[in-house]
């Protein structure tokens, strides 16, 4: 569970941005197979207490990587598709990514650039270019001290499930920060800070933020008990345009276990007091949470079940900020060595705490869902194909901007 302090490729309500999932499994398997963030409870982005923080890249040197994506959207416009009928297109993006890891000593620096364009055959004029990139080092000092400097930047289109419009908006995500981690067993501290900016189109421009987060606690490890890491975290969040300062300050605990070598458990509980910046908008006090449940007790059959409340506090949806609730589940299974199939369900609620008089919009709670399933093939050590097919829905309280739609990706990547 976190704040979110803007835009998450993965938080996407149902429909994600187009290839927008592809994009963010590289960047997934970029950051697990080279520097891992340390999970602390409630920031924006990964921050300290796993002994992953404290790992060196799997790969050092240069890697390059190039991959094609053809997606098929029936719905690329987010329309309700029970009133009028939805637009379809296929989308192709071909993009490159450079990855170079290199090792300093007892310490590593990680830089990653990826580009690409997201090509719409059929509606030429809504194609863009796409970046992604980050620098990130481990500076280790003392036994178990790492410290991790980072910075990223990312440029996409909006999804129009967010604009709820058929308009298009460039957005623009940079993010500055730091985490210090000194996991050892027994007591050890954990801090970090994440500047954060978030730009828009200027027909969008109210959902410009600009955001700092802190946080600082204190862990626990025992083998024979697992870790735990208490913490406290504030965000101030300034959206200059609408005249709002969110303030969010959570209080939170967190578990971590490997109840087996085949099972693990994930669990983070937080009380967030947030300051919604105005009357109208209010304030929420409530508990929030985060917890996952991993298990491969059956041979070669991996499942996965998590839940999760927190608060967007950045949405294109002019709102002050929104209470978020979510139900995951997901199985993957390994057909072969080479072969994987996967089916995944994901639910998802928004509540919203808005002021109309600052930005009209009569939505208050949304509800969406995706289903979908995926079969993953690696054909040679530097080549991989993947399908995946999902079908998305949203359904608001008011009945405006409900959507469906279907969507079907192939994914080519070859690694040199």
């Amino acid at each position: 569970m976190k704040i979110t302090n803007r835009l998450h490729l993965q938080e996407r309500p149902c429909a994600p941005a187009i290839n927008e999932t592809n994009w963010q499994r590289a960047a997934i398997a970029v950051a697990l197979g080279s520097v891992m963030m340390a999970g602390a409870p409630l920031s924006a982005r990964a921050q300290g207490n796993d002994n992953g923080n404290s790992e060196k890249p799997d790969k050092l040197g240069l890697q390059i990587e190039t991959s094609l994506d053809l997606l098929y959207d029936d719905n690329v416009f987010r329309v309700d598709d029970r009133v009028e009928k939805p637009t379809d297109d296929i989308i192709v993006t071909p993009s490159v990514q450079l990855t170079y890891a290199h090792p300093v000593g007892r310490h590593d620096v990680l830089v990653r650039a990826k580009a690409g364009y997201d090509w719409f055959v059929s509606h030429n004029e809504r194609s863009k270019l796409r970046l992604d990139g980050e620098a990130r080092a481990n500076i280790r000092f003392g036994a178990t001290c790492v410290l991790t400097p980072s910075a990223a930047y990312r440029q996409q289109r909006a999804d129009y499930g967010d604009i709820n419009q058929n308009t298009e908006n460039l957005q623009r995500f940079t993010t500055l920060g730091a985490d210090l981690s000194c996991e050892r067993p027994g007591l050890f501290p954990v801090a970090g800070y994440e500047h954060a900016m978030t730009r828009n189109a200027d027909r969008f421009d109210y959902a410009d933020q600009t955001s700092d987060s802190f946080y600082a606690g204190v862990g626990y490890n025992k083998p024979s008990l697992g870790t735990i890491t208490a913490t406290y975290e504030h965000t101030s969040s300034d959206r200059d345009n609408l005249g709002i300062t969110n303030r969010i300050d959570a209080y939170a605990l967190r578990f971590q276990r490997s109840v087996s070598p085949l099972t693990q458990i994930d669990a983070q509980v937080a009380w967030l007091d947030v300051k919604g910046g105005s009357d109208v908008v209010g304030d929420y006090d409530g508990l929030g949470w985060d917890v996952k449940l991993t298990s491969a007790f059956v041979p070669r059959l991996k499942l996965a079940v998590s839940t999760k409340r927190d608060i967007v506090n950045d949405s294109l949806i002019a709102s002050g900020f929104a209470i978020r609730s979510n139900y995951r589940v997901e199985g993957y299974y390994a057909l072969s060595e080479l072969t994987s199939i996967g089916l995944y369900a994901d639910w998802e609620r928004r509540k919203f705490r808005q002021d109309a008089a600052l930005r009209p919009f009569n939505i208050t709670a949304d509800k969406n869902r995706r289903f979908g399933a995926t079969v993953k093939r690696k054909l040679t050590d530097r080549a991989d194909l993947a399908l995946d097919a999902q079908h998305y829905r949203r359904r608001t309280d008011t009945s405006s901007s409900n959507y469906s739609g279907t969507q079907v990706t192939l994914s080519a990547l070859l690694r040199f």
